[in-house]
Parts: C-alpha cells; structure tokens; sequence
C-alpha cells in the first residue's frame, strides 16, 4: 500500500520528505484543483483529438499514444498549476532555489487499451537501445505523473518498487518498437520475477500526482475498463540554483528532430 498524502500547495511535511527518501517516490492525492484538472483536461483532448497538432505525436513503442513536450504547441502546457507546485516539491525534496523543466508528455490509455508499460527505471533510457546495467543517475531531476481523470489498477495507476531506487540500473531490453528508435519502449530484463507482494499501487483521484526518482522503478497497466479514460501528464523538474531555459530548449528541439526522422509507423494517426 502506498503512503498518499494531501498536498496544500506549499511545502511539504518531514515525514513526507522522509518517505520519499525511503521509497524513492511520493503519492500526492490533493495535488491540483478541480478547476486546473479541468483546463488540463480541455486542453489534453484539444491535442489528442486532433483540435491543436504537435509534430511529436507518436505512438511509443507502436502501441501506446504518447504526445512529447505538448508545451510547445498548447500555452495551457506551458505553465499551470501543476508545475508551480511540483517546483514547491523540488524545492522541499532537494532543498534547490528553484527548478526548470526538462521533459514533458502525455500518455492516454482510453478505455479498452491492452497494453501496459512494463516495469522500468527511466535511467534505462539514457541510452540506446538501452542503458547498460549499473548506470547511476543523479538525485537532481524528478518525474511528476499527473492523473488527469481518477486512476487505479483497472485502467493504469501508477505502481513502485519501493526502496528500490539507491545504487545503479537494473538490465534493460526493448520490448516494443525498433531497438534504435527513440520511441521504443523498454523494460526490466528481471521484471518476471518481482514479487507482486512488494508493489505499491497507486490509485488517485483526478488531480493526484506521484513524483519518483529516475531509479524508482515503476510501471502502469493497461487499462482493462469498459468506459474509463486514463489521461496521463508526465512532466521531469531538474533542480537548479536559478531560472534557466536553456536546457529545456535544447530538449525540445532534440524531440523535435527524433519525431521527424523516426519511421512512418510510429507516428500517431490522429
């Protein structure tokens, strides 16, 4: 069972930055409000229903929709709630001045959707096809996954190896998509063997976040229900001392170019 806490929207307890520690990631329940998840919601649909096109929309692995930096053509993505307290968390969790963004996507599993994303560390994908094992990672950048509509193992929460997520990589290989493509999908070599008994669900309502570490590893199922959405956005902070786009630039132009020199079947058709 994962620890889930209320967010207030300004700095978060001891005991939460402990249990982060300890688990290598935090489940927030309260984390945006209802008006935020509803803008979010608007503008999500307006990328994923074809109303506002993004030239990275793309299917990761050729099976999961996945839009990369939507920031970059929707201003609701360019700054929200959301981020303004995820910087609050970088700063309570790393003790940083601030934080700049570095990564953002979104990933739908709409209702009916067969396949998960199998357990992983993002540390996997610093290279290609994959990160050799015993990568390590600096505690500088952290993942927040945003539940756009309420979530739970029927049609994909997020799920954690808890205090997992000290030392190096795990093994890695692709499981979906070309091995040299950036969209592949990637997974744990030794994921077979994991003991359902030490998984963390993390089931939240709509406006609920986690934020993990890029050695937690983690993975979401699919989403087995009849009629239930399951709107995801993922955004990465890296801690910084002062406000700094640069990076967060660079990024984008990088996604950019992968999207338009990856092959035709793994574009999106919207």
């Amino acid at each position: 069972m994962a620890h889930k806490f209320s967010y207030p929207g300004v700095m978060l307890s001891p005991y939460e930055v402990e249990r982060f520690w300890s688990d290598g990631f935090l489940a927030m329940e309260s984390f945006i409000d209802e008006s935020t998840v509803s803008e979010l919601r608007r503008a999500y649909d307006d990328i994923i229903e074809g109303r506002v096109l993004s030239k990275t929309d793309r299917m990761l692995g050729g099976i999961t929709r996945q839009v990369l930096v939507p920031s970059m053509v929707h201003p609701v993505f360019e700054m929200n709630q959301a981020i303004e307290r995820a910087t609050d968390v970088v700063r309570a969790l790393l003790g940083t001045a601030t934080a700049s963004r570095t990564y953002d996507m979104l990933i739908d599993k709409p209702a009916g959707h067969p396949y998960e994303t199998p357990w992983h560390q993002d540390v996997g994908y610093y290279a290609v096809p994959t990160a050799p094992a015993g990568t390590t990672a600096p505690m500088t950048t952290l993942q927040f996954w945003v539940a756009l509509d309420e979530v739970d193992i029927d049609n994909g929460c997020m799920e954690f190896l808890p205090a997992c997520h000290t030392g190096s990589s795990e093994a890695h290989e692709v499981t979906a998509g070309a091995p040299n493509d950036d969209g592949r999908l990637i997974a744990m070599v030794d994921r077979q063997n994991i003991d359902p008994q030490s998984v963390a669900a993390c089931p939240l309502p709509a406006g609920g976040a986690t934020v993990h570490t890029a050695l937690t590893p983690h993975r979401t199922g699919p989403n087995r229900t009849a009629s239930k959405p399951r709107r995801a956005y993922i955004f990465n902070l890296l801690a910084t001392d002062a406000d700094e786009r640069g990076i967060e630039l660079f990024m984008r132009q990088q996604y950019v170019r992968s999207i338009e020199n990856s092959p035709l079947r793994y574009r999106a058709e919207v």
